[in-house]
């Protein structure tokens, strides 16, 4: 997919987090609200110019690769916009996001991030990390709504905000049964 044939000017300007992909999934170019996102949640490794040339499915937690390998081959396939809202809260914001995925030429993809709430958390839930973490340091945390597992009562699942300040906290990425259920319900 050549850049110019997809990427239009006002992409740059638009507050939406957007980024254009290959046919190898890999990012081609990303708007100036990816890097202001990822500034602003501390991750500058993944500003658009050091993703460049990367597949995206390399920074796709394992649980969700096949729900967004689906989503994109179907795109491309069938040439019809798929739409997604996903929660993507910060330790200090409540954050719902639409991700529009659309065609763009034969083989590439444009996707689109719109924040459509974002809000401090009501109430912060004062848990205490050693409930979440395994005697190796490392909490599981559903990739769709960032809530932990609780160690001692399997299927219990918080949010637990220090536990996306902890840096001595290792994070393996899960599906809490809801959002198992829910949002990436096997498809037959």
């Amino acid at each position: 997919m050549a850049e110019s044939g997809i990427w239009r000017d006002p992409y740059d300007n638009d507050p939406a987090v957007i980024y254009a992909l290959d046919e190898d999934l890999r990012f081609v170019r990303c708007n100036a609200a990816w890097d202001r996102f990822a500034r602003e949640n501390g991750a500058h490794e993944l500003t658009g110019a050091r993703v460049l040339g990367r597949c995206i499915m390399d920074f796709t937690p394992h649980a969700l690769r096949n729900f967004y390998r689906t989503a994109y081959d179907s795109v491309r396939s069938f040439q019809r916009q798929w739409w997604h809202i996903y929660a993507c809260s910060s330790p200090d914001l409540s954050r719902s996001i639409q991700m529009r995925i659309l065609p763009a030429g034969t083989d590439g993809i444009l996707v689109v991030n719109t924040l459509i709430r974002e809000e401090p958390h009501d109430e912060r839930v004062r848990a205490r990390v050693e409930q979440y973490t395994d005697a190796e340091g490392t909490a599981t945390m559903c990739a769709h709504c960032r809530r932990a597992e609780h160690l001692s009562q399997p299927g219990r699942w918080d949010w637990v905000p220090s536990l996306l300040l902890s840096s001595g906290t290792l994070v393996k990425p899960g599906l809490c049964q809801f959002c198992f259920a829910y949002h990436y319900p096997p498809r037959p």
